[in-house]
């Protein structure tokens, strides 16, 4: 039998506490909720992720988009959280195609520069769960035969994106996927919301292997900064 009053009992008791929460906290889960809505010309998209159990959030919303001739303008509002201190700004940002040609050549770069960056991701991808997956479309071209072609369209990509999820992370439970045809008017609107999870550890672990892998390259982690905060 285990003696506090001896030093020992003590060091021990603290060592297999400090085991105890590390397990536990190793073996939460960062939940990542995502939901896009378009109906009609209004469109709108969030990410919401969550960790150690709430104590850690992140919120990205892009509450307006709006379509100007060659661009693509955005309203943007991000909310962290960090044990209970909250921070929250909003932005707007214009995408053309000079951004869209600069963050692809970025993302080559990124991929040329990183030693194996495919099996990282593939290895990622292999821990995360899916708990569920919601996609609701309605659509209606005005015409029932072009209607009908386009619901059978629709299914055909909808059930193909599934199939080549469910070869890359595990989906727990049935997708639910809908598509209605509106035979009356020409109408578009469709809903999709997703609900992934990865264990802490497994997050940790993954982006202390992404870090080695940077760090391979001269550069290599100034070129990830640039990619995700510039572009």
């Amino acid at each position: 039998m285990l003696m506090l009053s001896h030093p020992y009992g003590w060091i021990m008791a603290g060592g297999l506490f400090f085991l105890l929460i590390v397990i536990i906290v190793s073996a939460s889960p960062v939940v990542v909720n995502g939901t896009i809505r378009r109906v009609g010309e209004s469109e709108d998209a969030e990410l919401n992720i969550k960790a150690l159990f709430g104590l850690i959030r992140y919120r990205y919303k892009i509450p307006y988009v709006s379509f100007t001739g060659r661009s693509l303008k955005l309203e943007e509002e991000v909310s962290n959280s960090d044990v209970g201190i909250n921070t929250w700004k909003q932005f707007n940002d214009e995408i053309d195609a000079e951004k869209v040609t600069s963050f692809i050549d970025k993302v080559k770069h990124i991929f040329h520069i990183t030693r194996d960056l495919k099996g990282w991701v593939k290895g990622t991808l292999s821990k995360v769960s899916i708990t569920e997956w919601r996609w609701n479309t309605t659509v209606g071209t005005g015409d029932a035969m072009w209607t009908a072609m386009a619901t059978g369209t629709l299914w055909s990509v909808k059930t193909s994106i599934i199939g080549l999820i469910s070869q890359m992370v595990h989906v727990k439970g049935q997708p639910t996927m809908e598509v209605n045809p509106n035979f009356q008017q020409s109408t578009f609107a469709t809903e999709w919301s997703c609900i992934a999870q990865i264990r802490f550890g497994y997050a940790i672990l993954a982006g202390l292997q992404l870090l080695v892998r940077m760090k391979k390259w001269k550069g290599g982690v100034k070129a990830w900064q640039n990619t995700l905060f510039k572009a």
